[in-house]
């Protein structure tokens, strides 16, 4: 059996064909019911539909008139900073451009596989763009935890501009769908420390940690 794996194809595929879903149905007492199967377009078109989101809402629709045609200027920016970015590669790599990212990505991943070398640039990039756009169109649920972080007792971080800020310890997680498992994580947000926690077998050890810093803070 061949076992070797393509990153740079497999994050090119996620871009740019679509992903088909099967979700298992079971009743109360554990017993398969039926299986469901969704397919979802490539994340570059859920990008691009995501700009304008009313735009896909069908007629008739119920949606105050002030609410629709509302432009999500986030996801224009990073659509368009794709697109453009695309279209470079193609040009570098002598690829005609059709002004089609789907296409155009395809095409580009043919022709850099013909001649490229080291592609872990390109690899780190397009997974870089794979994350934003889920984080576009299914945002995670994000929340601080008002303890002090266990690995670098810190109390506080500091943002990149230098703001100071109280608890430097932020949960996340992605809102589950049918038959999925949540995978939270949790990270320490101090520069110096960078901590990570992520599943739910580490958020508890997290719990774990932080009950027994706050027992030894506790004064006699």
């Amino acid at each position: 059996m061949n076992t070797r794996t393509n990153p740079l194809l497999d994050v090119v595929d996620e871009l740019t064909r679509p992903k088909i879903e099967h979700h298992v149905q079971k009743d109360d007492a554990g017993k398969y019911i039926k299986t469901h199967t969704a397919e979802h377009p490539p994340l570059l078109i859920q990008l691009r539909d995501a700009v304008n989101p009313s735009s896909n809402t069908a007629a008739g629709s119920s949606s105050l008139k002030s609410t629709r045609n509302l432009i999500d200027s986030d996801a224009l920016y990073r659509y368009g900073l794709m697109y453009a970015a695309i279209g470079d590669w193609c040009r570098i790599w002598n690829v005609p451009v059709t002004r089609d990212p789907i296409t155009d990505l395809r095409q580009w991943y043919i022709a850099y596989t013909r001649g490229g070398d080291d592609p872990q640039w390109y690899i780190r990039e397009l997974n870089r763009w794979a994350n934003l756009i889920r984080n576009i169109i299914e945002p995670s649920v994000r929340f601080p935890l008002n303890v002090s972080c266990p690995v670098c007792k810190s109390r506080t971080f500091q943002t990149d501009d230098g703001e100071a800020n109280l608890f430097p310890i932020i949960v996340e997680y992605r809102r589950p769908k049918d038959g999925e498992t949540i995978r939270p994580k949790a990270l320490c947000r101090n520069t110096e420390c960078g901590a990570v926690w992520e599943g739910l077998e580490a958020i508890q050890e997290l719990g774990e940690e932080i009950q027994e810093l706050e027992t030894k803070e506790v004064p006699a």
